[in-house]
């Protein structure tokens, strides 16, 4: 899991934006006003010109757009596979480390929607481990995306942002990837693309459930933390259960006791993290699927008794998916059916 910035350097971003804030205004105001632009020409491109003024819930309340965006900037990594999908004009995004083996290409962009991204010139906007949200400025954007939670979220700084641009908060924690998309299809005018590929992948959930052996018993859903500190439970509410429950799987129970330490905020709805010492109480499924799982996660299964004594580890019945299946957008969510195909093929 990716960590937060800090207070300090949150305090930091604010100042040197308060300070630049006025010098570009008049840049910023001139450039939002020109003419074309990614994602321009309406349906063609994927959007559409109709609708507008629009208004949007948010997962921070009511957005109310005036005009169709044409200039995207995303401080969400998460979000933006999903914007991109819709064919939305991001001009930059935020990243992660770059050159992460089967999470991140050289950018840091996740690599489901790597080729994607260079082809529609997405810029590297910050590193998520120190994110610099003035740089926003220079894009002159008419649209901001924002993660409510987790490690890429730049909440503590939406009032900042806002000065900038209208934001759009997505809570995609405890919400599937196809209402995430909607959401931002909604807000861009890309309604008719966000059907398009939502339907492309019920087709492939249809295939795929077709292809697979649904393993009996109950099956339990997990993440690997890298630091060795435990694991995340994925609960019902997270994007990669809702899919399994799609495809027939029976998910096991996460029992009560080991519940009320979460990660990365106290409101997140699609993880339990688990201490080394509470594993095999909080996972108690008879099968594992370890979700995103590198050679350290899998070494981990393996190796550590935490892990390899669990009755399902014993018994061989632990598969895995690959590092893109991090976070959930169309991309992933096919490289996630692929997988489960050939992991549980009949």
């Amino acid at each position: 899991m990716r960590t937060r910035h800090s207070a300090q350097q949150n305090t930091r971003s604010r100042r040197r934006l308060g300070a630049i804030l006025g010098a570009l205004l008049v840049a910023t105001t001139l450039s939002a006003c020109a003419a074309g632009g990614p994602g321009d020409g309406g349906e063609a491109s994927g959007g559409t010109s109709s609708g507008w003024p629009r208004t949007i819930q948010t997962s921070d309340g009511k957005l109310t757009l005036k005009k169709q965006p044409k200039v995207i900037v995303s401080t969400s990594t998460t979000l933006t596979g999903s914007a991109l999908a819709v064919g939305a004009p991001v001009v930059a995004s935020a990243s992660t480390s770059a050159n992460i083996d089967g999470l991140s290409d050289d950018q840091g962009f996740f690599t489901q929607w790597s080729k994607e991204a260079k082809a529609a010139k997405v810029k590297k906007l910050y590193e998520n481990a120190s994110p610099n949200i003035e740089n926003a400025v220079e894009y002159a954007p008419d649209l901001i995306l924002v993660s409510k939670n987790s490690g890429d979220s730049q909440m503590d700084s939406v009032a900042q942002l806002r000065k900038i641009a209208p934001v759009l908060v997505i809570d995609y924690s405890g919400e599937p990837w196809q209402e995430v998309t909607r959401t931002i299809a909604e807000a861009t005018g890309r309604e008719a693309r966000a059907k398009q590929v939502i339907a492309d992948y019920e087709q492939h959930l249809a295939d795929v459930k077709q292809r697979i052996a649904v393993p009996q018993g109950t099956t339990s859903a997990l993440m690997v933390f890298g630091d060795g500190s435990g694991a995340a439970a994925l609960t019902k509410d997270s994007p990669h259960v809702q899919i399994l429950q799609e495809l027939g799987f029976r998910m096991a129970e996460i029992p009560e006791s080991v519940k009320g330490n979460t990660s990365m905020g106290a409101d997140r709805k699609d993880i339990v993290n688990l201490s080394m010492e509470n594993i095999q109480k909080g996972l108690t499924g008879d099968n594992w699927l370890v979700v995103s799982a590198d050679k350290l996660a899998r070494e981990s299964i393996a190796t550590n008794p935490a892990f390899s004594t669990a009755p399902a580890v014993v018994a061989g019945k632990v598969q895995y998916t690959p590092g893109e299946t991090f976070r959930l957008d169309y991309y992933s969510a096919g490289v996630m059916l692929d997988s489960l195909a050939k992991s549980y093929a009949k």
